[in-house]
């Protein structure tokens, strides 16, 4: 039946019986490939190619990831001291996912016992049982502590980068709610309307955690750029004439954007002569800080956006083009509304009474302002009715 089966013109009876057939020989062929493992370790014969070890050898020979082939030999090991299980799987009875977990908590004398509760069980009840079987040491812990590591890669241009990062599981947990409280407090991009996709909001909330102390009595982390003078003062965005301390090129905006909140020790130069060193004085101070952040109810200003953690001061007119650092112009935006200003070149304005409008590229209104009654509505509602 299944040699020539056209899938596509399948009933759903037979599709089931698909996937019962050809699940069992997914699971079998697991089986037999953690046989040729067992064999393969035994006789070493994986050294004979060069491989820095056993699980390197089986994801180049399956061209299967690391972390598959690394599934596969610790099941094969853990497997030669189970035959019930062993048995089971190549069967195809067991999948492969739950005979990892179940090789995690077995012996030769419960295994036979695991199998029967195992099959009642989802991957995730089941991989969540074969965890607390078997905790932590404090000896594992250490471990985990000692090869803790963060790499830093940057492209060939300087325009971007990537992050790994290896952290025992308590540091990693801290990391990963700090960053996730940030993404899930991101609204939709305000010219779509639509959310970026969750790993880009992630980023973002990396950058938010890292750029801002979340006390706005102190003062951001501090950085190094050297900025030209004459791309400073122009009023356009600029090449990448700007140069942080590691190196890398940013534009004219994302100068401005840095500069309007972060210690920047910057060093401004006219050709090559420095006209200037330092600048803190155009950094906000802390009392000032405390009465934007107390005047905006400490809460981002972005009509609405309700992020009250991680806000950052924006100067509405930059220093650059002449703006002060005073209360009326300074502004609390959130790093993700605090980006959108300034990169994707949205403008605020200030109202007579104080308050603050907030413009797109065209110079529109956002939010748009409302529009009056249809003229049907307002009869049904009486608001043409004489007094």
């Amino acid at each position: 039946m299944f040699d020539v089966m056209d899938w596509s013109r399948a009933t759903s009876d037979e599709i089931d019986r698909g996937f019962d057939h050809f699940g069992g020989l997914h699971s079998a062929s697991a089986a037999e490939l953690c046989a040729l493992i067992q064999a393969a370790d035994v006789a070493q014969s994986w050294m004979t190619d060069g491989a820095r070890s056993l699980t390197d050898w089986v994801s180049v020979r399956l061209r299967v990831r690391d972390d598959t082939a690394r599934q596969l030999v610790s099941v094969a090991r853990r497997l030669s001291d189970l035959p019930v299980l062993n048995k089971r799987f190549a069967s195809g009875d067991l999948s492969l996912d739950q005979v990892d977990a179940i090789s995690r908590m077995a012996t030769a004398d419960t295994e036979a016992g695991l199998i029967e509760e195992a099959l009642g069980l989802s991957n995730t009840a089941l991989d969540r049982a074969a965890r607390r079987a078997n905790p932590p040491s404090a000896s594992d812990e250490r471990e985990a502590h000692r090869v803790r590591a963060l790499w830093i890669q940057r492209t060939l241009d300087g325009a971007s980068g990537r992050l790994t990062a290896h952290l025992p599981n308590t540091e990693l947990e801290i990391v990963e709610t700090a960053i996730t409280q940030r993404a899930d407090k991101i609204g939709p991009d305000p010219g779509t309307g639509l959310f970026d996709p969750y790993t880009q909001r992630m980023a973002d909330g990396l950058v938010e955690v890292c750029a801002t102390t979340g006390d706005q009595t102190s003062t951001p982390p501090q950085i190094s750029a050297y900025v030209d003078l004459d791309v400073l003062l122009a009023e356009d965005d600029g090449p990448g004439a700007h140069e942080l301390g590691s190196g890398a090129l940013i534009p004219n905006e994302t100068a401005r954007r840095l500069s309007c909140d972060c210690v920047v020790e910057t060093v401004v130069t006219d050709g090559s002569i420095v006209v200037g060193v330092g600048r803190n004085s155009r950094t906000i101070p802390g009392w000032l800080r405390r009465l934007v952040h107390h005047r905006d109810g400490g809460q981002c200003q972005f009509h609405g956006c309700g992020n009250t953690n991680w806000l950052q001061v924006h100067h509405i007119v930059h220093w650059s083009q002449g703006g002060a650092t005073d209360l009326d112009n300074l502004i609390l935006l959130c790093g993700f509304h605090h980006r959108f200003v300034h990169e994707h070149g949205w403008n605020i304005t200030t109202n007579p009474d104080g308050t603050f409008q907030f413009r797109k590229p065209d110079w529109t209104l956002h939010p748009r302002p409302k529009p009056g009654l249809h003229p049907r509505l307002k009869q049904l509602v009486g608001a043409d009715r004489p007094t």
